[in-house]
């Protein structure tokens, strides 16, 4: 059980699911009352998903990028409309997104266990691909990204903390 537990927190960066209250408390920072072009980097058992899913406007369109196919079933058997999943690296956005500019990136991607080059790559694609006051999102179980994040960026990050939720964690909030 502890190998298991250890081997999921290299790998994915997480050792269980997200919390109810960490995915509320993230994207309670988003606007839904309005059109939106929202890009979420990892779907994991897509608990993210169905919440955005839940609260997005008809018009509003989700792009979910995941590269662990382990996690195809449960982006696939979600039937929207909305929802455009990609089996390819974050990396890879402006191959996929066809909307030049988007409102919102979520990022549930374990930053700590990126190589620096992807870690970069991801960060800096994602302020490109953002609109002018679009917002980023991300949880970490640590700070030590939040440098590199807020240097791509050129703003400072406002974190916030979520306690329940194993582990706790911190969620980055970046208004470009």
């Amino acid at each position: 059980m502890i190998k298991k537990i250890i081997k999921n927190f290299k790998t994915k960066g997480m050792v269980g699911h997200s919390s109810k209250f960490l995915i509320k408390k993230m994207i309670g920072n988003i606007d839904f009352s309005k059109d939106l072009v929202i890009v979420q980097y990892g779907s994991g058992k897509a608990v993210f998903v169905k919440q955005i899913l839940k609260k997005m406007s008809k018009n509003s369109k989700l792009y979910v990028f995941e590269i662990d196919e382990r996690c195809n079933k449960y982006v696939e058997e979600i039937n929207d409309s909305r929802l455009i999943y990609i089996n390819d690296s974050a990396e890879k956005v402006f191959d996929y997104v066809s909307e030049k500019k988007v409102d919102v990136v979520v990022s549930t991607l374990p930053f700590g266990s990126l190589p620096k080059d992807l870690l970069k790559s991801i960060i800096s694609n994602s302020k490109k691909i953002l609109k002018e006051n679009g917002l980023f999102l991300q949880y970490q179980y640590f700070l030590t990204d939040k440098k590199a994040i807020e240097n791509i960026f050129g703003i400072k990050s406002k974190i916030s903390f979520e306690l329940i939720n194993f582990p706790p964690a911190f969620i980055y909030k970046i208004q470009k």
